[in-house]
């Protein structure tokens, strides 16, 4: 860049024709499907690809989260007629059905530290499922199972899964008053952690919310508040983002990850439209206009682009549900098609279309990152009457 000029930005990015978006969209997800499928079963995925030496046989139920909203999106994309495709091919539909079953899989029964069932971190053949439940794991999944609710008017989305999921997250409030700042969501139920977080506790008062939408639970709407009040008077920083979690001795670690940013905004926004509530609005808002000031999300190497790509993938749902909302003032729709054309543009491998540079390995490219890759350019292709069904 000659000295003295200024770095590219996109605030004035021309949309691609409905038809281009939805096949970018399609080729990423296809390079996820080929590339990430386990071995030693089709319905499963990988972690990384090439396999490495000491990688476990599939991939922890964070990523098969993200890998499935990738496609979960892509096959609604696809049904709004809006890019010419009235339905999805086979292929695609079959792939939603695969992860699925892939998603049970991690799926535990038995139950945690508190007693109820719930999807473990990992899964593989010979154990089945094992290892800790994380909270904001059970989040993206019980998020997801809303969202295809919501996306297929019913006919797809496990809510009766959700329901049992806003239970555990229940069970995970902190209650010990000598605490500091009494309440939210502990990360994990693994007795190495003790931290309580941004992202367990306003993706559970999202899923809350969610519920309360659609089933009309009060104590749903109660837990919901009381979780978003915690995170805001707990994690909230002057700046006006949510820093990441506290620890026991009420250490703050003020990270500030895109993720923790798009899911208070959604939150609020959602809260503004069950309740009335101005306040809500008010502060989704403040948070929209924060998050633009912070991350400059239309430079092109700015603070955004510095972000790992599946937490912007969260971010950008949350911007296009709140301006479904809110309106244009959230710059959702602006702030998704800037950042799906720069990933395109820079970050994709054309001889694979699997994203390049990926941040979570140093070796290939990382399942995160990829469904991070091709849940942008979905929700790029998406239009906007289905903005107001995203979690």
């Amino acid at each position: 860049m000659p000295d003295g000029a200024n770095p590219r930005t996109d605030s004035e990015v021309t949309p691609l024709p409905p038809k281009e978006a939805l096949d970018r969209a399609r080729r990423a997800t296809s390079a996820l499907l080929e590339h990430f499928r386990a071995e030693t079963d089709p319905d499963m995925l990988i972690e990384r690809t090439p396999r490495q030496e000491g990688d476990p046989e599939f991939t922890y139920v964070w990523p098969l989260s993200q890998a499935r909203a990738a496609v979960t999106e892509l096959i609604a994309a696809h049904g709004s007629g809006s890019s010419g495709d009235k339905r999805p091919d086979e292929d695609l539909l079959a792939a939603d059905e695969a992860l699925l079953r892939a998603q049970e899989r991690y799926w535990y029964p038995a139950g945690g530290t508190t007693g109820l069932p719930g999807y473990t971190a990992a899964t593989d053949s010979e154990q089945g499922a094992h290892g800790d439940f994380f909270y904001d794991d059970n989040d993206w999944v019980a998020l997801l199972e809303i969202e295809q609710h919501l996306l297929t008017d019913g006919a797809a989305g496990n809510l009766e899964r959700a329901r049992q999921l806003l239970e555990l997250f229940r069970s995970g409030e902190a209650t010990d008053a000598s605490l500091p700042s009494l309440g939210g969501i502990w990360w994990t139920q693994g007795d190495w952690n003790d931290d309580r977080n941004t992202v367990s506790t306003v993706p559970s008062a999202k899923v809350a919310l969610r519920l309360h939408q659609l089933t009309g639970d009060p104590s749903a709407l109660e837990d919901a508040l009381r979780w978003m009040d915690w995170a805001r008077e707990t994690l909230l920083a002057p700046e006006g983002l949510y820093w990441d979690n506290i620890k026991p001795d009420g250490t703050i670690d003020r990270t500030f990850w895109t993720y923790n940013q798009g899911v208070p905004l959604g939150a609020e926004a959602l809260a503004y439209e069950i309740t009335g509530d101005k306040a809500h609005r008010d502060r989704a808002l403040a948070l929209a206009r924060a998050i633009a000031a912070h991350y400059r999300p239309f430079e092109a190497g700015g603070p955004m682009d510095e972000q790992p790509i599946q937490f912007n993938a969260i971010l950008l749902t949350n911007l296009l549900l709140a301006e479904s909302i809110l309106g244009a003032r959230v710059q959702g729709r602006k702030i998704t098609e800037a950042y799906a054309q720069r990933l395109w543009q820079d970050r994709r491998d054309p001889t694979t279309d699997l994203v390049t540079d990926s941040r979570e390995t140093g070796v290939g490219t990382h399942l995160l990152d990829q469904a991070g890759f091709a849940r942008t350019l979905a929700l790029a292709a998406m239009p906007r009457p289905l903005w107001t069904y995203l979690s």
